[in-house]
């Protein structure tokens, strides 16, 4: 088998409702040219998918393909699962790639994104156009953020690479050098919610730099895990929130918090009290784990990212995860 250049997470959670997404996401990933190893890790699915999974990915098991194949005992999320995946991949490859099991790779993209890190040697994370699932409209090209650290993804076709403040944990590409110096990609109690953006500052803060790159990526299901509107959602948006705002420098760390606390959550949470309460739970279970994490001695520097001031008033007025 050649030297593998690229170990590729594949996280999967309770896929069956969305199965054949997940196989033409292993697929797409197996198409590729360059020497890779795939590793697949299932967060205790209940649904039968991990079966089904394995059985589609023995396929693919021949030269210049390696699998590895981990089935945790109960869920740890998209940050521990992914954790576990990157320290049990391959410690010989440059390159590690994050995709989610809803994310379809468009031909050739994992062999574009590693020619730009091969040259760029101060890049440290880099994606491509991500399209939702019908491949129609631009799910994001990257994410810039806010000083009131709202997230904004976009949307619109690049005419050639540029930086952003973090990549999109659907589909990233990470250098080993990075991974290296950070231990693991993610906060092992991030969860969800608590993931990328978190890598993005930490990267910037190392000295490498996050890019966007105009090339097609992937094609995106989107909300597959946690559904785009329910409360485990909203709970684990709100409670990386807290987090955030915890342990980062932002400067408006004081009106954040105190705005929230007098402006529920208003987009999703009119007519539905429980999206409320999940949210004002998630909220302040992140401040109490930001503020333990904090005393621990853990911080983000978000003003060694790229960010973006215009959304900061309407964030302050609307503290609202979902407003974007």
């Amino acid at each position: 088998m050649s030297q593998i250049n690229i170990s590729v997470i594949w996280l999967n959670y309770n896929s069956m409702k969305y199965l054949n997404v997940a196989k033409e996401s292993l697929k797409s990933i197996y198409i590729s040219t360059i020497p890779l190893e795939l590793v697949i890790v299932d967060n205790n699915s209940t649904d039968g998918s991990f079966d089904e999974i394995v059985l589609y990915a023995n396929r693919f098991r021949e030269k210049d393909f390696r699998i590895k194949v981990i089935r945790l005992n109960k869920n740890i999320g998209y940050t521990g699962g992914n954790n576990i995946g990157y320290l049990n991949s391959d410690p010989k490859a440059k390159y590690v790639a994050f995709v989610n099991n809803d994310l379809i790779l468009y031909e050739d993209s994992l062999e574009r994104i590693i020619r730009y890190l091969d040259k760029h040697k101060d890049a440290g994370i880099t994606q491509g156009v991500i399209y939702n699932i019908d491949g129609k409209r631009i799910d994001n090209v990257g994410f810039m953020c806010t000083e009131t650290l709202l997230g904004i993804p976009i949307k619109d076709l690049p005419n050639e690479p540029f930086h952003v403040t973090y990549a999109s944990g659907a589909y990233m590409v990470v250098k080993k050098e990075l991974l290296l110096r950070l231990k693991v990609p993610f906060d092992w109690d991030g969860f969800m919610y608590f993931d990328d953006m978190p890598l993005g500052f930490k990267a910037w803060h190392a000295g490498f730099k996050v890019t966007s790159l105009p090339i097609s990526a992937g094609r995106h299901l989107g909300g597959a895990s946690g559904g785009l509107v329910s409360e485990k959602t909203i709970y684990y948006m709100y409670r990386g929130w807290g987090i955030m705002i915890e342990v980062s420098n932002t400067r408006f760390n004081k009106q954040l918090k105190s705005l929230f606390i007098k402006n529920l959550p208003i987009v999703h949470g009119v007519g539905n009290p429980r999206l409320i309460e999940a949210a004002l739970k998630g909220f302040m279970d992140g401040l109490r784990l930001g503020n333990e994490k904090r005393k621990q001695g853990y911080s983000l520097n978000i003003y060694s990212a790229p960010l973006i001031t215009r959304y900061n008033l309407l964030s302050l007025l609307f503290p609202n995860r979902l407003i974007s």
